[in-house]
């Protein structure tokens, strides 16, 4: 999207004539600016009209910026209005979508995501927008995107708060810098929580695996070359748990290990060197019909706090619940089960 950020005047007029445009036929919308409101007014209200003469008012928060943190804060000055709530922005990230939708709030931004609910007169209208920032701050990192991202995620993941940064960066072995820019975008989307030193009190770590996976992509962030393991997959698992070189399984074996959905058709195992190791494994070359996919990974860290399950060294569940949300075919859903899965085996999986 090319231009500067609107102003909230101008973003107010552009998602106005979205929604209207969204609007179910026979609905209509009459916007009024600053309505005066008790102490203060609120930047809209918008009225929604059905068919039948139902209709719905919501009191609009327009926002130039809204970062997940300010969520609870905007929400919290509306609640002295009578109406619904709605927060209009530019853009919302995932972070702050999510977190609206939990509170019961509707939103819209001009990049076109839209959530707008209503109970009397009965309206649900929700769309799709950007997934990415259009007009990202030149000053501050804006992606979990590379291997100091990757591991400095990890280890806010794998370890459990509260920790001092430099302590931690200490016991997990990655550069200071990496996790404190990473700290600092995890705090700008509310998915950290610090004290006034700046240490690390609280972590919503399946809100920063889902922001995670927002950048990281298996297929492009790591290296995979597919094979053919002829006498099918039952042959390969024995090999595996009886290699001796470094290697860790991810995607749906793994996952049948933690929160089995159905039989694995495809093993994904990190290597260090792929030549080497399919030569090892006698496998074929395969451009269709691969059952093996081996992976030289973004970053070593992915063979760091494995796990050995039913014989197999598998990756940290951290690692591979971002596999899983980012992978192919029905692998998300297995992600967002083995999620469930660590909700209620925090201790099995967390130091």
């Amino acid at each position: 999207m090319a231009g500067s950020k609107p102003s909230e005047a101008q973003m107010l007029r552009a998602v106005e004539r979205l929604l209207m445009d969204q609007m179910p036929p026979g609905w209509s919308l009459r916007a009024q600016h600053g309505p005066r409101r008790r102490s203060r007014q609120a930047d809209a209200e918008w009225t929604i009209r059905s068919p039948d003469g139902g209709e719905a008012t919501f009191v609009v928060e327009a926002k130039r910026d809204l970062l997940g943190r300010q969520v609870d804060d905007v929400l919290a000055r509306l609640a002295s209005f009578d109406g619904l709530l709605l927060v209009a922005a530019p853009y919302l990230g995932p972070t702050a979508r999510r977190s609206l939708t939990q509170r019961g709030a509707s939103y819209v931004d001009s990049t076109g995501n839209l959530r707008i609910v209503s109970d009397q007169p009965g309206l649900f209208v929700e769309r799709q927008g950007a997934t990415k920032d259009p007009w990202p701050s030149d000053e501050t990192l804006q992606s979990l995107r590379g291997r100091g991202a990757g591991r400095a995620i990890r280890a806010l993941l794998d370890f459990r708060p509260p920790y001092g940064v430099r302590d931690l960066a200490h016991r997990a072995g990655i550069p200071l810098g990496s996790l404190s820019r990473t700290l600092d975008l995890l705090d700008r989307e509310g998915l950290v929580t610090r004290n006034e030193r700046g240490a690390v009190v609280d972590l919503d770590w399946e809100g920063t695996i889902r922001r995670w996976s927002q950048d990281y992509d298996f297929a492009r962030s790591n290296q995979l070359t597919y094979f053919l393991e002829p006498r099918g997959l039952g042959s390969l698992a024995p090999k595996l748990s009886d290699a001796k070189w470094t290697h860790a399984v991810t995607g749906a074996l793994a996952a049948q290990r933690f929160a089995p959905i159905a039989p694995a058709r495809r093993v994904a195992v990190y290597v260090e060197d792929i030549t080497r190791t399919a030569e090892w494994l006698r496998l074929r070359p395969a451009d269709a019909g691969a059952n093996v996919v081996l992976v030289e990974p973004y970053d070593p860290v992915v063979f760091e706090r494995t796990t050995i399950r039913d014989d197999l060294n598998v990756v940290a569940p951290t690692q591979l619940a971002v596999d899983l949300l980012t992978g192919p075919g029905r692998e998300p859903s297995e992600g967002n089960e083995l999620l469930s899965w660590m909700q209620s085996n925090e201790d099995a999986w967390r130091a």
